[in-house]
């Protein structure tokens, strides 16, 4: 098996030479190293650094100024970004640094979950990439690194052994990027390193290429569309269950719904319906395992809506992005106008014991 330590050791030597020049990588700034990488997991690197992290840190270069913004200063610098709800968390997440955390990054895991907006991967990413620390980033493209060179032994435990032996968690993690990145575009890996990718191996990263139709309704199928998995908390108590009108910006504003969001990257669901409900009303809550979950089809995309049943374990729930919230039982369920994704999970609910 090959030896951990003796592959960092070549990746690293590989990196010194063949590392992308980035320019959130000549600075050890936490604040600036933090909005890039929030900025690169929804969007292509070159777009990042030739555009958006430039206008960012003109308009924003500490997190002092950031903190002192509102979201109508941040938006014309986020916007063509896209995941406008990003942008409104790396704002709010700003002002609760300078509030309860002096203006610096916190060092654990679970502090920097508890920041608007910041899930486990995102976390680890932070205290990787920002804080330095020798933690894996895993994601997809180390996940096959590893996978591929370490077949049928555990991903986590092997790349924690990788960082483990380099003297910057940061120059790993990059490494490890730009390794992928490279076989990916079906380059040569140069020196010692280079030994460890046989050209069967580096074939594996190639991107697959798309087999020409055979006939005509093949080339007309539909693409495979994207699947994006939502966490939603049904909040329960004396009876009642929470729920909210939908928030200013998004469609069918004047619905109700249960509150929850988007699963971020590497989260698990439970953790994302924690995290958004943090977000969203400022509570903690216990989330139960999904009781009902179905697939929705629209134009452009799939949505695979989670229903869990939560109670609050502390705070009082509070209307954090100006949507209206109360209490409704089950009888009520019917005279409500809610949206049409949550109405079996009502049916359930109604005959669901308290």
């Amino acid at each position: 098996m090959i030896d951990p330590q003796h592959f960092t050791q070549c990746l690293l030597a590989w990196y010194t030479t063949n590392g992308r020049d980035l320019p959130w990588r000549k600075t050890e700034d936490p604040y600036v190293i933090w909005i890039s990488e929030i900025m690169l997991q929804q969007t292509q690197v070159p777009r990042v650094a030739e555009h958006f992290y430039p206008r960012f840190l003109e308009a924003f270069p500490t997190l002092e100024a950031l903190s002192e913004a509102s979201w109508e200063d941040v938006y014309p610098v986020w916007d063509g970004l896209g995941y406008y709800r990003r942008g409104k968390n790396v704002l709010k997440a700003a002002k609760v640094l300078m509030q309860k955390h002096a203006g610096i990054l916190p060092q654990t895991q679970e502090a920097l979950e508890a920041l608007p907006g910041i899930g486990a991967y995102t976390a680890t990413a932070i205290r990787a990439f920002a804080l330095d620390h020798k933690v894996p980033a895993i994601d997809t493209n180390i996940s096959k690194i590893v996978e591929t060179l370490w077949p049928n032994k555990d991903t986590k435990e092997i790349a924690h052994e990788l960082v483990e032996a380099a003297s910057s968690g940061r120059d790993w993690n990059n490494a490890m990027m730009d390794l992928a990145t490279a076989l990916r575009s079906g380059e040569t890996i140069p020196g010692d390193l280079g030994i460890f990718f046989t050209k069967e191996l580096s074939e594996k990263f190639l991107p697959k290429r798309k087999s020409k139709p055979k006939s005509k309704s093949t080339k007309n199928k539909k693409r495979r569309k994207h699947v994006i998995e939502v966490g939603i908390a049904c909040i329960w108590k004396d009876g009642k269950y929470l729920i909210q009108t939908r928030p200013e910006g998004k469609s069918f504003t004047g619905n109700w719904e249960f509150p929850g969001g988007k699963r971020e990257k590497g989260e698990d669901i439970r953790a994302c319906v924690k995290r958004e409900i943090k977000e969203e009303i400022g509570i903690d809550v216990s989330v139960r395992p999904a009781f009902f979950e179905k697939l929705w089809d629209f134009d452009k995309i799939q949505l695979l809506l989670k229903f869990h049943r939560c109670q609050i374990q502390r705070g009082e729930p509070e209307a954090l992005e100006k949507q209206e919230l109360r209490w409704a039982a089950p009888a009520e369920f019917d005279s409500i106008e809610f949206l049409k994704t949550n109405h079996e999970a009502l049916a359930i609910l109604k005959n669901m014991k308290m």
